[in-house]
């Protein structure tokens, strides 16, 4: 007997690092940054490529604010019957992925498999995602907790990382020794150098009696008061759900947890978490210049200009990102997407 493997979305975070065309009320996986469809819809897309899934089988977990979006966006890519669990407050990944764990085990059974996904990632290789999704659905089935890592390229200080440990039986796959924090550069260099360390991308594959399990015996706070929030009616409490404590699902489960694997692989993958990593993805001219609408170039090398209505004019400078959405206008330094982020925190809430 087979059993479904149900994608989930989780459909949250403001991205202000891509300020001004991400806002709290429309954060970047609405946003049509590498393609002809926004983040959300290939993140959608890819999942049911892969996995096979019907989209009536599609789970999305997003904010209540966001619902309206969320479904509009579902429904320009023809599904229109996804499960939309709708959060009335923002409470981390952990409360997220329980409350897909608790509805996907009332819904579709406790031996389903949870493909849990970022809405907000790029991936360039849709084969090489599906062989590691195989490979995790393997790791799964065998009572693992299962997240994916990506092959470093550079020496990141922007992401955290997964050592390795000992291989499975299936060998493409290993347990994992530790999670490391986002490092330095000097220690990310020993990471890149030692091989055996790998980005951490946020995606997971498991079984949900797998996951609730753990829950029940690493957070059994969170999966208590996610089980509280949820009425018999299918609708979710605010105060309950309120009252469940915020937590990375890496903190409250899979560090803590000896039934965790990681599968290796090398999907083109992106959390696209600042322009500059927006940049790489982009097609750019000799000059390494990637631009949008009415823009004038001279001397410029290495930018990333977005003009809107008008036309921008740009000379004799580099490695800088213009973005203009009509009403805001950003000019930086590209590769400082700590200071754009400490810029938008300073800003007026009605203008993030």
């Amino acid at each position: 007997m087979t059993f479904p493997v149900i994608p989930v979305i989780l459909c949250g975070g403001s991205g202000t690092r891509l300020w001004p065309a991400s806002r709290e009320k429309t954060p970047k996986q609405f946003l049509k940054l590498a393609g002809e469809n926004t983040l959300l819809q290939d993140t959608v897309k890819r999942a049911l490529d892969i996995s096979g899934a019907l989209s009536e089988n599609l789970v999305v977990v997003t904010h209540q604010s966001q619902d309206t979006l969320v479904r509009e966006q579902l429904a320009e890519i023809g599904i229109k019957s996804a499960h939309i669990l709708a959060e009335p407050h923002a409470r981390n990944t952990a409360a997220a992925i329980a409350l897909a764990g608790h509805y996907v085990a009332a819904n579709f059974g406790t031996d389903a498999f949870l493909w849990v996904l970022p809405s907000d990632h790029f991936v360039g290789d849709i084969a090489a995602l599906g062989k590691a999704c195989q490979l995790a659905q393997g790791a799964a089935d065998g009572g693992y907790l299962v997240t994916f890592g990506i092959k470093p390229t550079r020496p990141e200080t922007g992401y955290g990382y997964i050592l390795q440990g000992s291989p499975l039986e299936n060998p493409l796959a290993h347990k994992v020794d530790k999670f490391v924090e986002k490092p330095d550069l000097k220690t990310a260099q020993s990471y890149l150098d030692a091989g055996t360390y790998l980005w951490n991308s946020g995606m997971f594959f498991f079984r949900a009696s797998t996951l609730l399990e753990q829950f029940k015996e690493y957070s059994p706070a969170i999966l208590s008061k996610v089980s509280q929030s949820m009425t018999a009616g299918g609708k979710i409490s605010p105060d309950a759900y309120l009252a469940i404590p915020s937590e990375p699902f890496d903190k409250a489960v899979m560090e803590k947890s000896g039934h965790v694997a990681v599968v290796p692989c090398d999907p083109e993958w992106s959390d696209i978490g600042s322009w500059q990593s927006l940049w790489e993805l982009l097609e750019k001219d000799e000059n390494g210049n990637s631009t949008e609408g009415n823009v004038a170039l001279s001397g410029v090398q290495n930018t990333l200009i977005k003009a809107k209505d008008r036309l921008i004019a740009v000379a004799g400078l580099k490695d800088i990102v213009v973005i203009d959405t009509g009403d805001a206008i950003l000019i930086a330094d590209k590769n400082n997407g700590e200071a754009i982020k400490a810029l938008v925190t300073g800003l007026p809430k009605k203008d993030r």
